[in-house]
């Protein structure tokens, strides 16, 4: 599946627009906003591959989805055939994936694919279950602030990008089989902190997919769970996330 790196080719915008945003460079972000293949960023062209004019979509009706397996299990589940370069339409937005490595390059993949969407974008970024670790509470605490950083970073990016909307997915609850109580306390933390973020950050928004997700006792409802010894979600549990994305992208149109 794609990487971040492969957003240029589906940026484009107006020659104006490049001429007014060029001498501007991107705060918080190591470089400043890269150009597609054909020199342009900004809104995406739905032309076909032969060079035949498309559509072009207002900026803000295009998302960038940056994650992994769940990620793409929630496009396919909506009917999305796998291919990077085409999107899937959702509540009238149409979602670009972008494939993210593990921790720590998850942060820099991320950071890459928010530069070049730019200014007035809508990036999406949620960590893996898989990014979470329990067991003692060393180990959790430890794993927690190293995904708080991950989080900071990319808020801090975003604020270089006038406009750009950032919405994180909270932390993906794991079967009760790889569930304990420093787990539950890991991302549950995790979940306050991105609170706090958007509570101070306008441009921030948190898509509660733990809230939709998790039983009682903070571990993966067994209705929505793969199987018992796997967190990936079931079509159920896909039903359930489009719920809270939709709750969150209501708030966009």
């Amino acid at each position: 599946m794609g990487k971040g790196r492969s957003v240029g080719r589906v940026l484009a915008v107006t020659v104006g627009v490049l001429l007014v945003m060029s001498g501007i460079t991107a705060v918080g972000c190591k470089e400043s906003v890269s150009l597609g293949s054909n020199g342009e960023t900004g809104a995406v062209s739905t032309g076909s591959e032969d060079g035949e004019a498309g559509n072009v979509l207002p900026k803000g009706k295009v998302i960038h989805a940056c994650g992994r397996s769940v990620l793409a299990g929630w496009m396919e589940h909506g009917g999305w055939d796998g291919d990077p370069a085409i999107p899937f339409r959702f509540e009238g937005f149409d979602f670009y994936y972008h494939e993210v490595d593990q921790p720590p390059g998850i942060s820099g993949d991320a950071r890459e694919v928010m530069r070049e969407a730019g200014d007035g974008s809508i990036v999406f970024f949620k960590l893996c279950f898989a990014d979470f670790e329990g067991g003692d509470e060393s180990t959790a605490r430890a794993n927690l602030r190293r995904n708080q950083a991950i989080i900071d970073a990319l808020v801090e990016c975003s604020r270089g990008m006038p406009g750009q909307v950032l919405l994180l997915g909270n932390a993906l609850p794991v079967v009760r089989e790889y569930c304990d109580e420093w787990m539950v306390w890991n991302q549950r933390s995790y979940n306050d902190h991105l609170r706090g973020i958007a509570e101070t950050n306008p441009q921030v928004r948190v898509i509660d997919l733990y809230g939709a997700l998790a039983a009682p006792d903070g571990s993966l409802d067994t209705r929505f769970a793969a199987d018992r010894y796997d967190s990936h979600l079931n079509a159920a549990g896909y039903a359930v996330m489009d719920q809270a994305m939709r709750s969150t992208l209501s708030e966009l149109h």
